[in-house]
C-alpha cells in the first residue's frame, strides 16, 4: 500500500467512525420514540432539582432489554460480565439502558433459576456442623440455645454502653457467612442511566435492588460505586426475605441496676449476682437485611407507581421465640427490612404514587446518627420527596429521617391501632439527628379501640448527636432538627364505626405534638419550626422546587384527595 493510499484509508476510517459516533449520539437523545413505556420522564421534587430525570431514555436499541429471569436482569445491568461474584464498578453498565421486566423474577435462585434454600447457603460457606437449618438438630435451634437472652445476660454488661455484649462465637460467625452469601445472590446492583420498567403484572420477589454501594467501613473499597439518573416504575416488589435473621442483644435494651438482691452490672458466678438478677430488664431485637429498594450511593432517582408488600410471608408467621421478658411483640423473628430506604451518600430522590402495604419498616432515611460516618455523610444529604403514596397497614418509618431535607405531601395513611392488628401502627413520622422534615396536606384514617388520636410522630434527636455533628465539621444550624406541618387531617374509627357517612376528620397539630415529645427530655436538642411565612426559615420545599398541593380544607376536598391517591398509587395504575 502506498503512503498516499494509507492516508486516504485513515481519512475514510475517521470519517466513517465520526459518522457512527454522530449516529450513536443522535440515537441517545431522549425522544418519545426511544423513551420507555411508561415514560421515564416526569419526576418532580428533589429528584429533578438539577434537571429532568431521564433514566434510560435515549438508549440505543441494543441496550433495550426484555428480561424474564434473574440472570437476564443481571446481564442487562452488567454488560453480560456477571461471573457469579458481586459486581465491581467496572462490570456495571452505566450507559443508557431500558430494562423491561416480564412476569415474576425470583432473585433467590441459582444461575439455572432453581430456588435456593438455607442449606444451599450453608454449603456455600462449607459449613458442616449441622446438616439442616430448621427443625430438631438444626442450626437455628442451636443458634437460639447459644444466644438465648435469658442465658446471654448471665455475663457482665458492656461498660461502653451498659448493654449485654454483642454476639460472638462460631454460630454467629457461620450465620454471618450464610447471610453474606445470600446478599451476593439477592441484592442486585443498578448502575447509572437506567430505567427498570414493569410490563403487565411484573414482580421482583425474594430480594431487592441496590442503587449505588458504599462500604461504611472502607471508603476505598473496590466494590463501592456511584449511580445517577435511575427510574423504577410499574413493578411489584414482594417479600425481600432474609433467611438468616440475627439476634442483637443490644438493640433497644434497657435495664434498671439496683445494686440490691444481686442486681448489678458485673456478673459474679460465685454469688450468682449480675444483670440476670435485675427484675426490670427488656430489649433485644431480631434484625435483618435486604430492602426491596436500597438507595445507598445514588442521586437523581425516581421510584414511581410501584407496589411493595411482604406477601406471602407476613410477620405474624414469625412470632417471638424466647421466654419472657424477651418475648414482646417487637421481638418477633424479623425477616423483612425496609421497603425503600435511602441511606449514606444517597440524595435527590423522589418516591411517588407507590402503594406500601402490610409491612413493618417503610422508609429509613439515613441509617446512622454519626456525621461523616463516610466522608460527606451528614447534613445536606438524604434529600427526598414523598408524594401521592398510599400507606396501608404499616407500622413505622413513613419516613424516619436523619440529616435530610424531606418533603412529605399529599399522601394517604390507612392504619390499624387495634391490639390484635397484623401490623399495628407505631410512629408514622420520626425526626432524627439534623432532620429537616416538612409534612403538608396528608390524610390519616386510623382504626382504634376508641376515638383517641394516637401518637403518629416521634422525636429522636439528642444534644449529644448534635454536638457530634458539629465536631465533625458542620455548622450548628445544619446540625439542628427542624419540622414544619400544614394540613394533617386524621379520621378516627372504632370497629363499630359505620362506613357511611364517614366520621369527621380532625385537624391535627403535628408540630405541637412533636414539640411536646421533644421537651419531655433534657437530652433532646431543641426543635425549630419550619414556617414558610418566616423570611429567615432554615429551609422550606418552595425554596428548592415548585409543586402543587391538593387542598384538604373541606370534607369534599379530603375525599377527592383520598380517592385520587388510592386510585392512582401502585403498579399498573397509570
Amino acid at each position: 500500500m502506498t503512503h498516499r493510499s494509507a492516508q486516504l484509508l485513515i481519512i475514510l476510517s475517521i470519517a466513517a467512525f465520526s459518522h457512527l459516533a454522530a449516529a450513536d449520539t443522535e440515537a441517545r437523545k431522549c425522544r418519545e420514540r426511544n423513551d420507555s413505556v411508561p415514560t421515564s420522564l416526569g419526576a418532580t421534587g428533589w429528584a429533578a432539582v438539577d434537571g429532568p430525570v431521564t433514566g434510560g431514555c435515549g438508549a440505543a436499541p441494543a441496550r433495550v432489554f426484555d428480561v424474564h429471569t434473574r440472570t437476564q436482569l443481571v446481564d442487562a445491568l452488567t454488560k453480560g460480565n456477571y461471573d457469579g461474584e458481586r459486581k465491581k464498578q467496572n462490570k456495571l453498565d452505566h450507559r443508557s439502558k431500558i430494562i423491561y421486566v416480564h412476569g415474576t423474577i425470583d432473585l433467590n435462585v441459582d444461575d439455572a433459576n432453581v430456588a435456593l434454600a438455607e442449606e444451599d447457603y450453608m454449603r456455600m460457606c462449607s459449613y458442616t456442623a449441622h446438616t439442616h437449618y430448621y427443625g430438631e438438630g438444626g442450626f437455628f435451634e442451636a443458634y437460639k440455645a447459644a444466644y438465648d437472652p435469658n442465658l446471654w445476660i448471665r455475663q457482665s454488661l458492656d461498660p461502653a454502653d451498659g448493654r449485654p455484649p454483642a454476639l460472638s462465637g462460631p454460630l454467629e460467625e457461620a450465620r454471618l457467612c450464610f447471610q453474606r452469601a445470600q446478599a451476593e445472590r439477592v441484592m442486585i446492583d443498578v448502575g447509572s442511566n437506567t430505567s427498570i420498567i414493569g410490563v403487565g403484572n411484573a414482580r421482583i420477589v425474594n430480594g431487592g435492588l441496590r442503587l449505588g454501594f458504599m462500604n461504611q467501613f472502607d471508603a476505598n473499597d473496590a466494590e463501592n460505586y456511584r449511580s445517577e439518573n435511575i427510574v423504577i416504575r410499574n413493578l411489584t416488589f414482594a417479600d425481600a426475605f432474609d433467611l438468616f435473621s440475627s439476634w442483637d442483644p443490644k438493640d433497644s435494651f434497657s435495664i434498671t441496676i439496683t445494686n440490691a438482691g444481686g442486681c448489678q452490672a458485673i456478673f459474679d458466678e460465685a454469688s450468682d449476682s449480675g444483670p440476670h438478677r435485675c427484675p426490670t430488664r427488656r430489649g433485644g431485637r431480631w434484625n435483618t437485611e435486604y430492602d426491596s429498594i436500597s438507595v445507598m450511593n445514588a442521586e437523581a432517582v425516581w421510584i414511581d407507581h410501584n407496589r411493595f408488600t411482604d406477601d406471602p410471608r407476613f410477620d405474624t408467621q414469625f412470632p417471638p421465640v424466647f421466654a419472657a421478658p424477651f418475648n414482646e411483640a417487637t421481638q418477633k423473628v424479623q425477616h423483612h427490612d425496609g421497603h425503600v430506604d435511602v441511606t449514606l451518600l444517597a440524595t435527590k430522590v423522589t418516591v411517588s404514587n407507590n402503594h406500601f402495604m402490610r409491612h413493618d419498616k417503610g422508609n429509613l432515611l439515613g441509617g446512622s446518627d454519626v456525621a461523616n460516618l463516610v466522608p460527606g455523610y451528614g447534613p445536606g444529604k438524604i434529600d427526598v420527596t414523598f408524594h401521592g403514596n398510599y400507606y396501608q397497614n404499616m407500622i413505622q418509618r413513613m419516613p424516619r429521617v436523619r440529616f435530610g431535607r424531606v418533603h412529605v405531601y399529599n399522601n394517604v395513611f390507612d392504619a390499624n391501632r387495634l391490639a390484635n392488628a397484623e401490623y399495628r401502627l407505631g410512629d408514622t413520622w420520626a425526626t432524627g439527628t439534623a432532620a429537616k422534615l416538612v409534612t403538608e396536606n396528608n390524610l390519616f384514617d386510623i382504626l382504634n379501640n376508641n376515638l383517641t388520636v394516637p401518637r403518629i410522630i416521634n422525636y429522636a434527636s439528642s444534644v449529644a448527636n448534635r454536638d457530634l455533628c458539629v465536631s465533625a465539621g458542620f455548622m450548628m444550624a445544619e446540625c439542628g432538627t427542624y419540622y414544619g406541618d400544614i394540613g394533617t387531617w386524621i379520621t378516627m374509627r372504632t370497629p363499630t364505626t359505620p362506613t357511611e357517612p364517614p366520621p369527621d376528620a380532625v385537624l391535627f397539630n403535628a408540630f405541637a405534638a412533636l414539640k411536646a415529645i421533644q421537651e419531655g427530655s433534657a437530652a433532646n436538642q431543641p426543635l425549630v419550626r419550619l414556617d414558610p411565612a418566616d423570611p429567615a426559615v432554615f429551609w422550606f420545599p418552595t425554596q428548592t422546587y415548585g409543586y402543587t398541593l391538593a387542598p384538604v380544607a373541606t370534607p369534599e376536598q379530603r375525599k377527592a384527595l383520598r380517592l385520587q391517591v388510592i386510585g392512582n398509587a401502585g403498579a399498573g395504575k397509570f
